[in-house]
């Protein structure tokens, strides 16, 4: 069995919330052909960059295949897709492709869309046949996402400056995690830089932890938290998970003064230019955490925040993309993503050189920019190690309460655990019941 296979079905224990599908009839994969000029319209969220891959390469590489397709893509900042999305969708002329997250995760799940009936079925797509790891992205018996790959939380950190407070390895447990922290600003070194101005990246850490702290013991705790069996206030869990994250503000491993007035990519600037040791991000984010800042070149290494107990990961499918379900161009929708989606075609190549995903299947994961960061990854994830992102399970909204009552926890405005934790189960409740 090789690696790539392996690391797709270590994700199947993963996604507990929905099951996959069996076939489905085929789709009219002459659409394109015989449907003359056409537009499809695609949007996304994100900051488009030179040589943008959804905004320039994806719509000349189509364009390559099927003359008579023209792809008008838009890029929009995260809020503003968020917003514009929610707008097209109410007037009913959403664009035909968007980009969605997997299970309840963010303004964009693909579960509450599906829901609401925005979303056409991918059953029939050649691309998910046979694929086991698409629960997160099945809603209802119907796949509404097409995604290949998954995304990663973990820590980044400058191995000269691990070399420099003599630290030899990544740490296995917390308690080494935190003797690598003293050792660090013993030596004079920031340990860890974030950018919690953004509060969203206080997702990166946390989520690292309950994986360890929480889904370890309970892999089913959040279909729990939907039945009201277990609760945010249920000692032993998110408060531990709070009160160990809070730990590295309480010791200055991370400067609160510093983080809350940081925005994500300050952070990654200050990481870059060798200000700090250590800063939790995303595999989404390796193109920039790898880039070559003012401290010139330096070796980068990639390793989970271990727990209590040992090391799991946090892991969910990666963000992909749905056709609106009031599109005229559903079947032309379909073929373009099972061209995308191959595993081999010019579009597919294109995608994985962006580094932005890690594909569970097909070829060139190899060629993929930092997959050597991403290897005790995957390596904990084919030892069944790896947990989804705790938001993907949780109504829209409930994160946001966390990110905002630990930003004032740790800012000194007086809120403590127990207020997290009950604001949290307030917040999942509430939305729960809209």
């Amino acid at each position: 069995m090789n690696r790539k296979t392996m690391f797709a079905l270590a994700l199947t224990g993963a996604m507990t919330l929905a099951a996959s599908t069996a076939v489905f009839a085929d789709y009219d994969h002459e659409a394109i052909e015989n449907s003359g000029d056409i537009t499809i319209t695609l949007m996304v969220s994100g900051v488009a960059t030179d040589n943008d891959f959804e905004t320039e390469v994806l719509p000349n590489l189509i364009k390559e295949k099927w003359p008579n397709v023209t792809i008008e893509a838009t890029k929009l900042p995260d809020d503003n897709y968020y917003t514009s999305l929610k707008t097209k969708l109410a007037s009913g002329e959403c664009p035909d492709l968007i980009l969605t997250q997997p299970m309840y995760a963010g303004q964009n799940s693909c579960y509450a869309l599906a829901e609401a009936g925005y979303l056409a079925s991918l059953n029939d797509l050649d691309t998910v046949q046979g694929r086991q790891d698409m629960a997160a992205v099945t809603y209802d018996g119907d796949i509404v996402t097409s995604t290949s790959g998954v995304s990663i939380l973990g820590c980044y950190y400058n191995k000269d400056l691990f070399a420099q407070a003599g630290i030899e390895s990544v740490p296995q447990t917390w308690d080494e995690f935190l003797e690598d922290c003293q050792k660090l600003q013993d030596a004079g070194i920031q340990p860890i830089v974030m950018g919690d101005k953004d509060q969203y990246v206080l997702q990166f850490g946390l989520y690292q932890i309950a994986a360890n702290e929480i889904y370890s013991k309970n892999p089913d705790y959040d279909i729990q938290l939907r039945s009201g069996e277990t609760h945010f206030t249920d000692e032993g869990t998110w408060d531990k998970v709070l009160e160990m994250y809070k730990t590295l503000y309480d010791n200055k491993y991370i400067d609160a003064d510093m983080s809350l007035g940081y925005g994500a990519s300050q952070s990654i600037t200050d990481f870059i230019d060798g200000k700090a040791a250590m800063t939790f991000d995303g595999s989404f984010n390796a193109p920039a955490l790898t880039a070559e800042g003012a401290a010139g070149a330096f070796e980068r290494g990639y390793f989970p925040i271990p727990g209590t107990e040992g090391v799991y990961t946090a892991t969910c499918l990666g963000a992909g993309y749905s056709i609106y379900s009031g599109s005229k161009y559903i079947d032309q929708c379909k073929e373009i993503l099972d061209y995308w989606q191959d595993g081999h075609s010019d579009v597919w190549k294109a995608h994985l050189a962006t580094g932005r995903i890690i594909p569970v299947y097909g070829e060139g994961a190899e060629t993929v920019p930092n997959i050597d960061l991403f290897q005790p990854f995957i390596d904990l994830m084919n030892e069944g190690k790896g947990f989804y992102w705790c938001n993907q399970a949780w109504p829209a909204g409930t994160e946001n309460e966390m990110e905002v009552l630990f930003s004032e926890m740790v800012g000194g405005q007086g809120t403590e655990i127990e207020d997290i934790t009950e604001g949290m189960q307030e917040k999942f409740e509430d939305l729960l019941e809209d």
